[in-house]
C-alpha cells in the first residue's frame, strides 16, 4: 500500500487509503472507525505515522476523536446549491446560518487575461479582486475568487464583503440587479494553495466552478470557486416542457 519511492510522505499516502475506508464504512452504515492498533497492523508503520494520517482526516472533518472511546466517522449531509434558481444561487449561501465567511484578501490588481473581455476593460487595466473563504461548522468548504470593476469593489467595506452576497451588494449599494448568470462546473485536482486553505491534501478532487453574473446584459462580476468535493453538491430540477 505504501510506496517508499514516492516523494509523498507516508502519512499522506495512508490518509488517501483512509478516505476510501471512510467512504466504505459510511456506505455500510457504520460510525466507528478502525483503531490505531488496527491501522498500525494494516499499514505496518509507526504509531506516530498513523496518528498523523488520522489527524489529517480529523482536520478535513471526516473523522473525530473521542477520548477513551476511539475514532468515529463524522456523518454530515453534503451542502448543496440549487443551480436552477437564480435567487437561490445568487443569495442563498450567505443566508445559511451554518456558513461563516472569512475575507482572505481584497484590492486592485492588473486584470488577468480573459477577464478583461468579460468585464469590458482594457488588457492590464486595474480591476478589483476579492477572495473569500466559506466555512461550515468551522470547516473550510469553499474558496471564492471574484473580479469586478474597481469603481464598485473599492466602495464595498470588509464587513459588507463578509456578511452579504454580491447580489445583495449590487442591488443595495449600486441599484443594480443581477438578472442572469452563466456557470461551468468541472472536477479538478486541488492545487497546493487551494489544498492548504481548504485543509485537504494536494491533489484531492474538488469541484471547480466558473461564474459570470450580469446586470442588464453586461457582465459585472466574474470569477471562480473551489469546493471541497467531499462536502458539497449541486442539484437541479429537470422539467419536460
Amino acid at each position: 500500500m505504501i510506496n517508499d519511492e514516492l516523494p509523498i510522505p507516508k502519512y499522506a499516502q495512508i490518509a488517501e487509503h483512509l478516505r476510501a475506508k471512510v467512504e466504505e464504512l459510511t456506505k455500510e452504515g457504520k460510525d466507528k472507525f478502525l483503531s490505531d492498533d488496527e491501522l498500525i497492523k494494516m499499514f505496518e508503520v509507526s504509531r506516530m505515522t498513523i496518528r498523523q494520517a488520522v489527524q489529517l482526516l480529523v482536520k478535513e472533518g471526516l473523522l473525530k476523536r473521542i477520548q477513551g472511546k476511539g475514532t468515529f466517522i463524522v456523518r454530515k449531509d453534503k451542502l448543496q446549491t440549487d443551480i436552477a434558481k437564480l435567487d437561490t444561487f445568487f443569495q442563498g449561501w450567505y443566508l445559511e446560518k451554518s456558513f461563516h465567511v472569512k475575507l482572505l484578501s481584497r484590492g486592485p490588481v492588473p486584470c488577468p487575461e480573459g477577464v478583461d473581455a468579460k468585464l469590458g476593460v482594457e488588457p492590464g487595466e486595474e480591476v478589483y479582486q476579492v477572495k473569500r473563504l466559506r466555512l461550515s461548522e468551522g470547516i473550510p468548504v469553499v474558496i471564492d475568487n471574484r473580479y469586478l470593476l474597481k469603481k464598485y469593489g473599492e466602495q464595498i467595506t470588509d464587513e459588507e464583503y463578509v456578511h452579504y452576497s454580491f447580489s445583495h451588494l449590487f442591488f443595495n449599494k449600486f441599484n443594480m440587479s443581477l438578472t442572469e448568470g452563466e456557470i461551468e462546473i468541472e472536477a479538478v485536482l486541488a492545487s497546493e494553495e487551494v489544498s492548504e486553505i481548504l485543509g485537504i491534501s494536494a491533489g484531492s478532487p474538488i469541484l471547480y466552478r466558473s461564474v459570470d453574473l450580469r446586470a442588464k446584459k453586461c457582465c459585472v462580476l466574474t470569477g471562480t470557486s473551489s469546493y471541497r468535493g467531499d462536502m458539497y453538491k449541486y442539484k437541479s430540477v429537470l422539467r419536460l416542457e
